[in-house]
């Protein structure tokens, strides 16, 4: 496998949404299942999110000491075309390295923790182009990649096909909302997956799935 192993890790709502009707961060994993979560983070040599993720949420994309003992910060990857993530977002704090991908030369000035990187792009949606970055981040010795989001993120990583895991917690709410943020959004073609276990976590059911390649 030329490129680093992948497994996707997210929560929905039972009608599958993963953030409020007005795109905000919504909890829908109990803490038994965020315990979980922290612990493939503390696995992975590096954690994904889209820039959409990082402008709603402004995740920090850490491990906590709270659910991990002694742990090992994984480097933080933003897909982010235009370099849009802000100077002050937490994913770019100084707690780990942060690689920020961008489509175009960028002369942004982040901390030394953060390095900015050119990518290709695609040509009809100037989205980064996931083989060519996968094989940057093999390069770099990553060799363990966690994917968290979001909706686009997700779905460019089911349609190329380069997911190896792909964790799905479903909570116990529903959110609904035509427009609401779902687990997919440009998805157009048929993706079947094969489930490899379910198990009770807290109020919710953890779904493991693999691709059917």
């Amino acid at each position: 496998m030329n490129r680093p192993y992948i497994l996707i890790n997210c929560a929905m709502s039972i009608d599958g949404k993963i953030a409020s009707q007005t795109g905000t961060q919504i909890k829908i994993s109990g803490d038994e299942d965020i315990k979980r979560m922290y612990k493939l983070r503390n696995t992975s040599d590096a954690v994904l999110v889209g820039i959409g993720t990082v402008l709603s949420d402004d995740p920090k994309l850490t491990v906590k000491e709270k659910y991990v003992k002694n742990p090992k910060q994984p480097i933080r990857i933003v897909l982010d075309t235009y370099c849009k993530t802000p100077k002050n977002a937490e994913v770019v704090n100084d707690t780990s390295k942060t690689l920020i991908i961008v489509g175009s030369n960028s002369n942004k000035k982040f901390g030394k923790n953060v390095e900015i990187i050119k990518c290709k792009t695609t040509k009809k949606e100037s989205l980064i182009d996931l083989k060519y970055l996968l094989d940057v981040l093999l390069k770099r010795g990553i060799k363990k990649l966690m994917v968290e989001g979001g909706s686009t993120v997700i779905s460019n990583f089911l349609k190329e096909g380069f997911v190896d895991d792909f964790y799905i917690y479903v909570g116990p709410i529903i959110i609904g909302g035509k427009n609401t943020p779902a687990i997919v959004n440009n998805v157009y073609k048929e993706i079947r997956l094969k489930l490899v276990k379910i198990k009770n976590i807290g109020p919710g059911l953890l779904l493991h799935y693999r691709l059917i390649k």
